[in-house]
């Protein structure tokens, strides 16, 4: 999933002021290791402190300069987010705020190894059902976990190549659960400003089920009602393009101002709701690493987004 982090001003003061050489090294590299090892761990803040020449000043001053060119390598823009709460806050004040957990310099130096374990507890990259969870609990659990996704993002790709195939199979109950789970990422993507739904289609599917192209958009379209207000483009690609193996994994593919921050695979298929809207299926989300997010775009933009539609169309032209 994904988490947030700010350095507040005291850091860098006691930074500056009351840290020898090896000290605020040792601060240095902790953030590096950080960004390195939690890439599901985001940098969240304006520009302010990062670009504060005052804070760099000192027998520090060099390591300050920095640690806020590394902070700002890995910013991302808090303004374009509304209502966003970091998740863990680098200060060494004391705050009775307790939807966030507060880190200080003290716990950093004297208690690396249980900070580092306790920062990576706090920000898993995946989610399956708990056993120790009962049923009727698991959707409440899912949907704290995909919000870590979707409050993160301005722009979301749906993608799920086999949905048109279970349409076209008509199995009742599959479907259903598609149709209760894409429910429920429009409850809660209803902030996100733009989303798109990738879906794929196998040409001898069809053929063999006598199904035409126009009574499976209809049946698409009627699918997609939903996202009526969302104004979302529904793109169709045949299992006869590249684009389809591309889209072979069914995930969640997030962006925030036109940067990817994440791609989330979703075993056998988005449908993560039951066809009874009561639980989960036994599906497996996972944030995959920055290797290979950033291999699964080219290969998006090398023959997704260069290919023909089999189907398309606009969720808001829908009645």
């Amino acid at each position: 999933m994904i988490y947030s982090f700010k350095i507040s001003k005291d850091f860098f003061l006691d930074l500056q002021k009351k840290l020898d050489y090896k000290e605020s090294l040792s601060i240095l590299n902790f953030f590096g290791e950080l960004f390195l090892n939690r890439e599901n761990l985001l940098y969240f803040d304006n520009r302010k402190i990062i670009s504060d020449p005052n804070l760099a000043i000192g027998s520090n001053s060099l390591i300050i300069k920095e640690l806020q060119q590394l902070l700002s390598k890995n910013i991302k823009p808090v303004e374009k987010l509304s209502n966003v709460e970091v998740d863990i806050l680098f200060t060494n004040e004391i705050s009775k705020n307790q939807k966030k957990t507060n880190i200080s310099i003290d716990e950093i130096l004297n208690k690396r190894t249980l900070i580092t374990k306790k920062i990576k507890d706090l920000t898993p990259n995946k989610w399956f059902p708990n056993r120790n969870i009962p049923q009727n609990q698991l959707k409440k659990d899912v949907t704290a976990k995909l919000k870590r996704i979707f409050k993160y993002s301005d722009k979301i790709y749906f993608v799920d190549a086999y949905l048109p195939d279970h349409c076209v199979n008509q199995n009742v109950a599959i479907v259903k659960s598609y149709k209760n789970s894409f429910k429920f990422f429009a409850d809660l993507a209803s902030n996100v400003k733009n989303v798109e739904f990738y879906n794929g289609v196998k040409i001898n599917q069809l053929l063999k089920k006598k199904v035409d192209k126009n009574k499976l958009e209809n049946t698409l379209k009627n699918f997609y009602l939903n996202f009526k207000s969302f104004k979302s483009p529904v793109f169709v690609k045949s299992d006869e393009t590249k684009a389809f193996k591309t889209m072979y994994e069914r995930m969640f593919v997030t962006f925030l101002d036109d940067i990817n921050i994440g791609i989330f695979t979703v075993e056998r298929g988005l449908n993560i709701i039951t066809n009874d809207n009561q639980t989960t299926e036994g599906r497996k989300i996972t944030k995959q690493d920055a290797d290979w997010a950033q291999m699964k775009l080219e290969e998006w933009s090398k023959y997704v987004d260069k290919s023909d539609n089999f189907i398309f169309f606009n969720a808001s032209e829908l009645i």
